[in-house]
């Protein structure tokens, strides 16, 4: 039996940006997913089949967040970061449903990195029958205008 997982229409990608404190006005990044998946339970299966970045003035940042912002259940369903991704460390929240990633030795991680390791991402649980899966566009500084192609 397969659940539908709506990845794409509501995918969270919360982008915090300490190092932009300057008195220029920063633009904010255009986010764009593809997506929106059946998942078959106890399986694993990447939350995009294609992510990008949008933005002319920046090229990095100190961490991306990936969250489940709607019908995560606590310690079965999880977010993994897979593949090689040596620029990039990790923390997983289990109260939140919340996938930090975040440069190594407090450096910002660069746009093409963070594109490639959000692509690695993967979901995944341990329920037979896990509810529909929600990922919500949200920032610490506000709303961020999102581009997704549904599937």
């Amino acid at each position: 039996m397969f659940k539908k997982i709506n990845v794409v229409t509501y995918f969270i990608i919360i982008l915090f940006f300490a190092t932009h404190l300057g008195w220029s006005q920063n633009i904010a990044p255009i986010l764009s997913a593809t997506g929106n998946q059946s998942y078959c339970p106890k399986s694993q299966i990447n939350i995009v089949t294609d992510f990008d970045i949008i933005d002319p003035d920046d090229t990095e940042l100190d961490a991306l967040y990936v969250q489940i912002s709607t019908g995560y259940t606590q310690g079965e369903d999880t977010l993994l970061l897979t593949g090689s991704h040596p620029s990039i460390l990790t923390t997983w929240s289990v109260i939140e449903g919340k996938l930090a990633l975040f440069g190594s030795s407090s450096n910002p991680v660069s746009y093409i990195d963070l594109i490639a390791a959000t692509k690695d991402i993967i979901f995944q649980s341990t329920s037979n029958n896990p509810s529909d899966k929600v990922f919500l566009p949200n920032s610490f500084q506000g709303m961020f205008e999102i581009s997704t192609d549904k599937k």
